[in-house]
């Protein structure tokens, strides 16, 4: 068949009518978004055609009957209708919204074979851009129940509220259940929003409720559309007290955030540094993988004493070997994070070991010059990975690069830039700190050949 006359137009990403017939498939493979992985013979406007089929919630090897939901130019997006042939590597998931709720991909995977997939994504990305692997680290999977933070999603319906997490691909809002991810304290402070919520939030107003649990309690960031919170900004600072929270902000659409509440500065611990990182601030998604992180990078970068932290935010990686250096460059683009590490330092008594750099390293990468006697590189970008600095990096002569990313696929680009240079990798580790959803963490080192 034409499969051109499929791909064009009106049929690209396209709903498919709701009492579309079943189709029946074996799955190959788990892909990188964690979903089974299929071919079937299927019919769309008149045309039959091989396709690929995406499955949540299904295994390798296993015979199903899926129900299409959407079709596109890369496939069609199928729900799990019918389990003919069960993996032996398949469980019963811990929590009953799964697997509706948007937050795990695996409920339904052993541990074990779950973290070699894992491990077998990050090799093969590696494999692909041509990366000689060197002998890896054991992984590393955080226990459960260790999640400290979390976005909840509130809606104030007519009826009550809805409050959980988005279910995969759509804005309808799934409220986990006996959930083996998050820490028991923020499944609570999901219990008590949504009684917030109903009490007090006006019918129809959409909030996202961002929660990190510091070392003195729960900072939460409350954020809407304008003017949503106007008429009970006294009744949320009352709420926050008799929670407990270490501090309560709110925001409207992209404003900066209001606090309400911070009976005592909230605080995180960062070696011989006190942090008070701002309201939202990203954090590491558990302590236990964090503290493994940190480690990590201790050792490549070693004895080294002139470091600079690239995409530093409130200096998770780099602040615990402050001590230990006689300079700390700080490169990060946040305003109000690099600030709350800049005045921890300074009241640390440490300011003299710290410069910073605010700075878009995607837009505005650091030029050679400005590594002319660094010792060590700590690398830590957001998803799209850091190409554009990476080839900066790889002209320079940084002995070392302490290299962390939670995406495979731009970890194995921008290692290959780094190669391509004369740098070899010499070290991997996979940490599996988002349990259960297909994301995964990586830490590796790199020095100059």
């Amino acid at each position: 068949m034409n499969r051109r006359r499929f791909d064009s137009r009106r049929n690209r990403g396209g709903k498919l009518p709701r009492n579309t017939a079943p189709v029946e498939l074996t799955i190959s493979h788990v892909g990188g978004r964690g979903d089974g992985v299929g071919r079937a013979s299927y019919k769309h406007n008149h045309i039959t055609d091989e396709h690929s089929v995406f499955v949540p919630a299904t295994l390798a090897g296993e015979q199903i009957v899926a129900t299409p939901v959407a079709i596109s130019s890369q496939g069609i997006r199928a729900v799990l209708h019918e389990l003919i042939t069960p993996s032996p590597e398949r469980r019963e998931p811990d929590c009953a919204a799964f697997p509706a709720c948007g937050g795990c991909n695996f409920q339904h995977w052993q541990d074990e074979a779950v973290t070699a997939w894992k491990q077998d994504l990050v090799t093969g990305f590696l494999a692909r851009a041509g990366i000689p692997c060197p002998e890896i680290t054991p992984p590393h999977v955080a226990p459960r129940h260790t999640r400290r933070r979390a976005t909840f999603h509130l809606k104030r319906l007519a009826g009550g509220v809805a409050a959980g997490f988005l279910e995969r691909g759509s804005d309808r809002i799934i409220t986990p259940q006996d959930c083996s991810v998050l820490d028991p304290d923020l499944i609570t402070l999901l219990t008590h929003l949504s009684d917030l919520a109903d009490s007090r939030f006006p019918v129809g107003v959409s909030i996202d409720a961002q929660a990190n649990m510091l070392d003195n309690g729960i900072c939460l960031l409350l954020s809407g559309p304008d003017n949503w919170h106007d008429s009970i900004l006294e009744d949320l600072a009352g709420w926050a007290a008799t929670r407990g929270l270490a501090r309560l902000s709110v925001a409207e659409g992209d404003g900066e955030p209001l606090t309400l509440l911070a009976p005592a500065p909230p605080v995180i611990r960062l070696g011989a540094v006190v942090v008070t990182p701002p309201p939202g601030a990203f954090l590491q998604a558990t302590t236990d993988a964090e503290a493994v992180l940190q480690q990590a990078v201790a050792g490549i970068v070693g004895g080294a004493s002139r470091v600079m932290d690239l995409f530093a935010g409130s200096g998770t990686l780099s602040l615990p070997l402050l001590k230990g250096l006689s300079r700390l460059t700080a490169a990060e683009n946040d305003t109000a994070a690099i600030a709350a590490m800049k005045a921890a330092v300074d009241a640390a008594g440490l300011g003299a070991q710290l410069e910073c750099i605010q700075v878009d390293l995607m837009r505005a990468p650091l030029t050679a010059d400005m590594f002319g006697d660094v010792e060590a590189v700590i690398l830590d970008p957001p998803r799209a990975g850091a190409s554009a600095q990476c080839e900066i990096l790889a002209t320079t002569a940084v002995p070392s690069i302490a290299m962390v990313s939670c995406n495979p696929a731009s970890f194995a680009r921008d290692a290959a830039i780094l190669v391509a240079g004369g740098y070899q990798l010499t070290s991997l580790q996979v940490i599996d700190q988002f349990r259960f959803s297909s994301h995964v963490e990586i830490v590796a080192g790199l020095v100059r050949s």
